[in-house]
């Protein structure tokens, strides 16, 4: 027996007519989502980007000052943070002055010990033994009678596209560097006049 021909739908399927309308349904979702991630990627870099720019100002401003600064000075600088990152008011900053108290030369046992340490949005201030098992690995050598002032800044990070579709979810952005005094031996704080606490 021969076999059954259909030639309607051989003639069919070698039309090409309206292939590209169907291409670009089926691409276009796909298309969509791939500018959408896109936007999240760069806009979470961006904002990374000028979170660590931010505190790198702040702690340029700070290593600048000569004179004592307090919590109103602090709260001011939080402003300065929140405006060059675009950010919002869950910005915070804690700034601590930080000295080598012991074994200066040796990385492994020296002993380091803060001289102040304030926050804003009630952060908790450092304490020695935050600075000993939490820094230690950040804060650079120095010698016996520097001091280094520690700037550390967070920002939230609220996405502008829905995470389900990007996956960029939101998040804390933080900062730490690590600077010291340009025009004065150490960053003062208030009544301390200099003082260890």
């Amino acid at each position: 027996m021969p076999p059954i021909r259909f030639p309607v739908v051989r003639e069919f399927l070698r039309r090409e007519e309206a292939t590209l309308s169907i291409e670009a349904l089926l691409v276009l979702p796909f298309l969509l989502w791939a500018f959408a991630a896109m936007y999240a990627f760069f806009d979470v870099y961006h904002t990374r980007s000028l979170a660590m720019k931010g505190n790198y100002a702040v702690a340029d401003l700070l290593s600048r000052e000569t004179n004592s600064i307090d919590m109103t000075y602090l709260h001011g600088i939080e402003e300065v943070f929140a405006y060059l990152t675009k950010g919002s008011d869950d910005a915070w900053i804690r700034v601590s002055s930080v000295r080598c108290q012991r074994r200066c030369d040796d990385e492994d046992r020296r002993v380091l010990r803060r001289d102040w340490s304030r926050a804003t949005d009630g952060r908790h201030r450092l304490t020695n033994h935050d600075i000993n098992s939490d820094y230690r690995d950040v804060i650079p050598m120095i010698p016996a009678g520097d001091r280094l002032i520690l700037v550390e800044t967070q920002l939230q990070y609220e996405p502008a596209i829905s995470p389900g579709l990007t996956g960029v979810r939101a998040r804390g952005i933080y900062d730490l560097s690590v600077t010291r005094p340009r025009f004065a031996p150490q960053l003062c704080w208030g009544s301390l006049r200099c003082l260890n606490e």
